[in-house]
């Protein structure tokens, strides 16, 4: 496997950090490199698992200085960003790839049983550790389940023509191959900016932007090529298909589940959030006012967080 190393050290869009990690490294699986830190000193560990490679672990920089508080606190930049590998093969960014990367942080960090959190994307990874790994997972929370998209309706951005090169990507807002390929920093901002659609989030776009520039659009198509996108008409319909493929999985979780939606998704609608927990038993809370990413409603997101980790941890 050709794996493109970092490009960057990852420091530009890190931003001040509240608090510096006790413990970092690299883990290594088939000649790929994934970074992690631990954050505190608790008893129960806080797993807080890579979403979509388009950014890197520093997007729960709202959330890891709070929950070490409290907690031991486990990050680490999905492949493809940070300062992991970047490979460039799609096989590379299948969700169980993901999810072995997960286990070997927890073996490398000496992790027994996690409270493991996911966002957006990361809500297969996650899934698919805790069907598959019971005895390492005492809960499963999961924010914005992009992948539990159950119905209609469906975002505007997803049902845009993924693999049609379009005559002109003025004002354009969603996910089109060519669209990534050829106007990656326009749709960097354009993607951050749905994300984060609460009003006054200027700096999160930035942010996000930032993030987003630290890898490039290959990697970003590659993640989407390994959902086999060119065999879809546009992104809701293989959202729908990875709906139909978590379900089953998810339905017989066997630990304590936790939904999260923001009141005012754009990405993942908070009806999907709803089934999740439907499906699994688990906990809904909607967040109001909130958007896809916890940052802009942190105090909201992170008592919600400590919360049930303190209930699942006894």
């Amino acid at each position: 496997m050709i794996a493109v190393k970092p490009v960057s050290p990852g420091a530009d869009y890190e931003g001040s950090r509240a608090l510096l990690p006790r413990e970092d490294g690299f883990v290594e699986r088939d000649g790929v490199r994934t970074f992690y830190e631990v954050y505190g000193t608790g008893a129960t560990t806080v797993l807080l698992l890579p979403t979509w490679s388009i950014v890197h672990s520093r997007i729960w920089r709202n959330q890891i200085a709070y929950l070490a508080r409290h907690f031991r606190v486990v990050v680490f930049d999905g492949r493809g960003n940070g300062r992991s590998d970047r490979p460039l093969e799609p096989a590379a960014y299948m969700p169980h790839e993901f999810a072995f990367d997960a286990l070997a942080v927890l073996d490398a960090t000496g992790t027994d049983r996690v409270v493991s959190v996911s966002l957006s994307a990361g809500t297969a990874w996650n899934a698919l550790i805790a069907a598959h790994s019971p005895d390492r997972v005492i809960g499963a929370s999961f924010i914005g389940p992009t992948l539990y998209a159950v119905g209609d309706p469906f975002p505007d951005w997803a049902k845009v023509p993924y693999n049609e090169e379009l005559e002109s990507y003025d004002g354009f807002a969603g996910q089109n191959r060519y669209f990534i390929r050829d106007h990656y920093h326009e749709f960097s901002d354009v993607w951050a900016r749905i994300c984060l659609s609460e009003p006054h989030s200027s700096r999160g776009v930035e942010f996000s932007v930032g993030m987003s520039l630290e890898t490039t659009p290959e990697v970003i198509e590659a993640t989407l090529d390994a959902s086999d996108m060119a065999d879809y008409e546009n992104s809701a319909e293989r959202l729908a298909q990875g709906c139909r493929e978590l379900r089953p999985l998810v339905s017989q979780l066997p630990m304590p589940v936790q939904v999260i939606v923001g009141e005012n998704e754009q990405v993942a609608l908070p009806h999907w959030g709803r089934a999740l927990a439907d499906d699994t038993g688990g906990e809904f809370e909607l967040i109001p006012r909130a958007g896809h990413a916890p940052g802009r409603k942190a105090v909201r997101f992170n008592l919600a967080l400590r919360s049930f980790a303190e209930r699942v941890s006894g």
